[in-house]
């Protein structure tokens, strides 16, 4: 006889990140495969698709049509939501920590060991090879642990395990225009998430950055204006001044041996202000505390529109607060077991926490 796969049974969540896409589908690994559960009309569905291990990140398309799983052995299916089907295939080098789309749909950007892989997203069409790397950023000291993109997918924001956030451009500059990213430093443990605040009148305008440490810490950083095209001696855009027979080093690691001797500022590019957001200054605004101490912060998201993180912590204690002011909303205790999920949904109505531990997902509206 001819068995079909129809669901799988059991627990919903063992582990890994989830995502929810059109406000009502959430996706969750599952073991080897993956889940999708309607928070609406509360059905579950389970892929016929299995991978060779456990899956570790998932991410999906803006418009949910894509899903991208990586699992324990590097291995990662890009998987048509709709169709049920594996589209391409390919294997990564290093453990990945994060996945995620751009907000146009057009590129993936994959956080796997140290490295940052910036791979434009295949599609429908038959190809060779459908993945095409784009771009390759080796400024990261330790591993990257998390990635935000800006709604422009003009720059990405990169934590890591060094302490630091980075703030990058994806875009090619002009000549002339060393592509450093700006560098957010005083954390004191590894960077668990990293996000881009918004202008309240200009959606699309980004004015703010939150960086949220595992020593239960959020960091509030403000744009504080230009530089109107000038570089001073701390400037990225300044390199060190060169050795004698020394080829110079770009800010993408390129070697150029064309330059020598010590490189002069540049008051002014061509009469114009750029405004490169990772060339202009940003200032600590506040440090605050989520006073959650012995325990450890292990999952983080951001609202945009609402202007909200929620942060969960190893003591299964999770958090909700109104920035910039960072005041507390609510603050519950799911389980005594470590939250390994907290995402919001796109509208913001709807909080999902998951705990490995227990095997559970918990929806908080």
């Amino acid at each position: 006889m001819n068995y079909r796969f129809q669901n799988l049974l059991g627990a919903p969540y063992r582990g890994g990140n989830v995502v929810i896409t059109q406000n009502t589908q959430l996706i969750s690994p599952v073991g080897n495969r993956v889940s999708i559960t309607d928070l609406i009309k509360s059905q579950t569905i389970t892929l016929p698709l299995q991978s060779s291990s456990n899956i570790r990140r998932i991410a999906a398309s803006p418009d949910g049509t894509f899903l991208l799983t990586v699992d324990e052995n590097h291995r990662c299916h890009f998987i048509n939501t709709a169709r049920r089907v594996i589209l391409h295939r390919i294997n990564f080098k290093n453990t990945v920590n994060a996945v995620k789309f751009s907000p146009d749909g057009k590129f993936i950007a994959v956080a796997a060991g140290k490295l940052v892989q910036l791979w434009r997203s295949p599609g429908f069409k038959k190809d060779f090879f459908a993945f095409e790397l784009v771009r390759t950023i080796a400024d990261c000291e330790d591993t990257v642990t998390a990635i935000d993109w800006s709604l422009d997918c003009k720059y990405l924001l990169v934590g890591s395990k060094d302490l630091s956030a980075r703030l990058f451009c994806v875009e090619k500059l002009k000549d002339g225009i060393l592509n450093k990213p700006f560098l957010f430093l005083g954390h004191r443990d590894n960077v668990v998430g990293c996000f881009f605040g918004y202008d309240k009148k200009n959606t699309n305008k980004v004015s703010k950055v939150y960086t949220i440490t595992r020593d239960c810490y959020i960091f509030s950083w403000g744009y504080s204006g230009n530089n109107d095209g000038n570089f001073d001696e701390n400037d990225g855009g300044i390199s060190e001044p060169a050795f004698p027979g020394t080829p110079e080093r770009d800010g993408e690691g390129n070697m150029d041996s064309g330059s020598v001797g010590t490189v002069k500022k540049r008051k002014d590019f061509d009469g114009k202000d750029e405004g490169y957001l990772h060339k202009e200054k940003w200032e600590l605004l506040r440090k605050d505390g989520f006073m959650q101490s012995p325990a450890k912060l292990t999952a983080c998201d951001y609202h945009r529109g609402l202007d909200m993180v929620v942060v969960g912590f190893s003591n299964g204690v999770f958090g909700l607060y109104q920035m910039p002011d960072f005041v507390c909303m609510h603050l519950l205790s799911i389980s005594r077991e470590k939250i390994t999920a907290a995402v919001f949904n796109e509208i913001g109505n709807w909080l999902t926490f998951g705990c490995a531990k227990l095997g559970q997902l918990l929806v908080w509206e």
